[in-house]
């Protein structure tokens, strides 16, 4: 098998926000594809529009000629949301060639280094069936210039070399799961209301939990309450304890921000587990 870098994207009613994600990873992918329903039906059967526009721009973009795009029925009234999530990315696989590393991104998806993480699953062995994982920051609220992030720590399949997928982008268990602390900023809740609302009643989680009684509660944050929303994540509390604010008016700079907090992390935590061993060492020779 072959080490060719396969990105492939869901498009629908959020299409605008792949004018963002995909130049973050368009030079370091070898081939990409962009599976469009050719009704232009949600997985709810809801109808939305993509403007000629933004065909015009994926023609602007490839200059490379490496994006092909993808239209067929990805809709099936016989099927849950989430079921239909799980078929359309197995049919984009298909349509992708079984070799290679297939990653699939969602357009509300932007990664922080992307050609590092290709170099790493690069140096791992394409003939062992594996699945790698990333992490997300989640946004999840913009208002004016203040953007409310969970960095929770939260893993997502991202990558594999076996792309046979059980559930939206999970895959059985494959020779190898590796988990690596790749960051991912996805914008998944961070929309305006009307977009928000739209987004809860046609995703795939749609009938997962109470999708109005969470949205009044997202409408109520802000800089001043999010302080005090814990133990918030609508199918698995626990999952995201808290929120961070920072000021951010627009995804390019909230990117280089993320960047820039994320690299004081790492530092810190580099220096704490120096002295954490420095400290080891000087109690051990008492």
């Amino acid at each position: 098998m072959n080490n060719k870098i396969k990105v492939g994207y869901l498009i629908s009613y959020d299409y605008q926000y792949l004018e963002i994600s995909l130049p973050t990873i368009y030079k370091n992918a070898d081939y990409i594809a962009l599976a469009i329903d050719k009704d232009r039906k949600t997985w709810s059967g809801t109808s939305f529009n993509i403007p000629d526009s933004f065909f015009n721009w994926i023609k602007e973009i490839d200059i490379d000629k490496k994006i092909h795009i993808y239209e067929d029925s990805f809709y099936d009234p016989t099927l849950s949301t989430i079921e239909c999530d799980t078929r359309e990315r197995n049919m984009l696989a298909r349509f992708m060639g079984d070799d290679g590393w297939h990653i699939q991104i969602d357009t509300d998806e932007y990664f922080l280094d992307f050609s590092k993480f290709i170099q790493y699953i690069k140096s791992l062995d394409i003939n062992i069936s594996t699945i790698v994982y990333a992490e997300w920051i989640t946004m999840f609220k913009q208002s004016g210039n203040d953007t409310l992030l969970i960095d929770s720590c939260e893993i997502f399949p991202l990558a594999t070399n076996r792309p046979v997928y059980k559930k939206a982008r999970f895959t059985d268990k494959l020779k190898k799961n590796i988990y690596t602390k790749f960051k991912v900023i996805h914008q998944s809740w961070a929309r305006s209301e009307d977009e928000l609302a739209f987004k809860l009643k046609n995703w795939s989680h749609a009938q997962d939990f109470n999708v109005d009684a969470y949205f009044n509660l997202w409408k109520v944050l802000d800089r001043y309450t999010y302080k005090y929303l814990a133990n918030f994540h609508p199918m698995n509390p626990p999952l995201w304890k808290s929120l961070e604010c920072v000021e951010a008016d627009n995804i390019t700079i909230l990117i280089e921000k993320v960047k820039e907090i994320e690299a004081i992390k790492i530092k810190n935590n580099r220096l704490f587990n120096r002295f954490k061993s420095t400290f080891s060492k000087k109690k051990k020779k008492r």
